[in-house]
């Protein structure tokens, strides 16, 4: 067996063992929604180079709530945006739409938006136009740091609303259940959130976050396996600090 062969065969496996630890933390909270994506198109090198640690002072470092190795999906033309900060501070927020598969241009202008610890949340302000419907975009968060400036993509594509049904949803679990299912994490996410406040996660929130970080596994080279493993780890302690479980009852099913 090749040394390069051998180096990537034990980082699948210590990624195998993450996600195992992520399935036993769901075991800890209520199976509300199930976010478990089939069309999972790989993301551009937009996204997936990434992989910073953050600013050397912070704990977790600034998290976006949304797919990232694979393209989400959402029917809104105003999605609404999450992710995670340990600490306030302002964050600098852009909008990219692709014209082609390697290129892209800018929508919008420049937004500076002052972020808190905790679950931070953007409804893609009117002053940015509507998305379109069959684009594929992506959206990026940027902090400054002692060294340089730490820079988080995600992208996502617009589908047609009306090859959704039509539902009135008789309670938030239900529009959370059926979103997921059709693969909309924007909606789902937004719904689940509903639920909560003061930057936590809630239960749904939670549950959806655990699911979200199962389907980030791709397969791809050593260097992939190292940024979707820490990105795994990172959602995992967010959850563990926002979720609302108990901290006796987090230890005993994790570790």
């Amino acid at each position: 067996m090749s040394n390069q062969y051998f180096g990537f065969w034990q980082n699948s496996r210590r990624l195998t063992s993450l996600v195992v630890g992520v399935v036993f933390l769901i075991s800890a909270l209520p199976g509300y929604a199930q976010f478990k994506p089939r069309d999972r198109k790989p993301a551009s090198g937009y996204s997936r180079a990434g992989g910073s640690r953050g600013c050397s002072s912070s704990g977790i470092p600034m998290t976006q709530l949304a797919p990232v190795t694979f393209i989400g999906k959402t029917a809104s033309t105003r999605p609404m945006l999450a992710w995670y900060m340990s600490s306030s501070q302002t964050v600098r927020f852009r909008l990219f739409e692709f014209d082609s598969a390697t290129t892209v241009k800018q929508i919008g202008k420049v937004k500076e938006i002052p972020a808190t610890v905790g679950i931070n949340k953007l409804k893609l302000p009117l002053d940015y136009p509507e998305l379109t419907v069959g684009k594929t975009y992506f959206w990026q968060i940027a902090i400054d740091c002692e060294a340089r400036p730490v820079v988080s993509n995600a992208e996502f594509t617009v589908i047609n609303s009306q090859s959704l049904a039509k539902n009135r949803f008789n309670s938030i679990l239900e529009s959370i259940n059926y979103y997921a299912e059709n693969e909309l994490w924007y909606e789902a996410f937004e719904e689940a959130l509903k639920a909560t406040s003061n930057g936590k996660l809630g239960k749904t929130g939670s549950t959806l976050v655990q699911e979200l970080a199962q389907s980030e596994i791709l397969t791809g080279g050593e260097v992939d396996i190292k940024i979707i493993k820490q990105r795994i780890e990172d959602m995992k302690k967010i959850i563990e600090e926002n979720s609302g479980v108990g901290s006796e009852n987090r230890k005993s099913k994790i570790f």
